[in-house]
């Protein structure tokens, strides 16, 4: 979730708690299938967004089968739910944005990241400030949106208004939390509700909200459709470059089948890398998985899957957490990457 970078968000919340309510014991959900001739058989929890379309395609192209691993889908209706699957034991590798993945570090659940599941070209920010921070040059897929008319006109504004965000203390509050901070404002003057992103855009042009944190592609349908204002990108303020959404597992699962891991690892670098290199295909890929059409899609800002993950791009994310209040401490970073 870039934030995210969450093209559609299924709110099924119940689905977090059947995920992990029949799930296998400890000893099963640590556990690697592998077929007679080898191959490693995992599941991977993932949502029905554009950073899966990278992952589907690698399947396509082979590239996890020339890893020796055979990838089972599952479908998840967010990120907890993800969580929720990998700590349950139906999967061995599970989608997270950065900051619930920290969250979830600091109340100590134990984490290895594997992969970037979408995120920033090095430099993003730096190539974009030099740009002269044009809107139509943003790397950023998330925005903060006003209503025609507002008389907000940055995030320092948003202090004492009321700003619909997906989840509340997640990564979209977090991101616009930042902004306002960088912008000399006070995000806890801010009023943060919670709304789905198909919900946000009637509640703004209704007046039921100030502002809302929003993503491609209901950003482009709320500025074309009832004339909303941009008046941020919050995501690539925090983020800067590099990964944002994540592919994780569990530090069992990566003691007890490196293997399989590092498969795994391997074929989604090479997946992202060709995604990036053929961005009609993972867009027709997205467009499949997740039911919005390719035309739309490519309204939006254009996709970036990185191919690796440095330990800086988290810690970075890690201190704005503090500063902001959203963390007690940054948690035990040092090897929560798969080398």
């Amino acid at each position: 979730m870039r934030t995210h970078k969450h093209l559609m968000v299924l709110a099924v919340a119940g689905a977090v708690g059947v995920l992990s309510a029949c799930g296998p014991t400890e000893e099963e959900a640590t556990e690697v299938d592998q077929a007679q001739d080898g191959t490693q058989q995992v599941t991977v929890g993932a949502l029905p967004i554009y950073s899966t379309g990278a992952l589907h395609l690698g399947i396509d192209q082979g590239f996890f089968a020339d890893e020796g691993v055979e990838v089972d889908v599952q479908n998840v209706p967010n990120p907890a739910g993800a969580m929720a699957a990998l700590q349950g034991g139906e999967v061995q590798f599970a989608y997270t944005p950065a900051t619930p993945m920290l969250t979830a570090l600091s109340e100590g659940i134990d984490l290895k990241v594997v992969a970037a599941a979408d995120g920033y070209r090095d430099d993003a920010y730096e190539t974009w400030v030099e740009a002269g921070q044009e809107p139509e040059d943003s790397p950023d897929d998330t925005a903060v949106l006003v209503g025609e008319g507002s008389d907000i006109s940055s995030p320092a504004d948003l202090e004492g208004k009321t700003v619909a965000v997906p989840a509340r203390k997640a990564q979209m509050e977090v991101t616009i939390a930042s902004s306002v901070t960088q912008d000399g404002g006070d995000p806890s003057a801010v009023e943060w509700i919670a709304l789905s992103f198909q919900d946000m855009n009637s509640a703004l042009k209704e007046g039921r909200v100030d502002a809302v944190g929003q993503v491609t592609p209901f950003i482009e349908q709320a500025v074309e459709q009832q004339g909303a204002q941009i008046i941020d990108f919050p995501a690539i303020g925090l983020f800067r470059e590099g990964a944002v959404g994540l592919w994780v597992t569990s530090t069992e699962v990566a003691e007890q089948n490196p293997d399989a891991v590092e498969g795994f690892k391997n074929a989604i670098n090479q997946s992202n890398g060709y995604a990036n290199d053929n961005l009609d295909t993972a867009l027709q890929q997205a467009s499949d998985i997740s039911q919005i059409p390719v035309d739309v899609l490519k309204k939006g800002k254009p996709p970036y899957w990185p191919t690796d993950v440095a330990t800086a791009e988290i810690e970075r994310a890690a201190d704005v957490m503090v500063e902001l209040g959203y963390l007690d401490e940054v948690p035990e970073l040092e090897d929560l990457v798969v080398e």
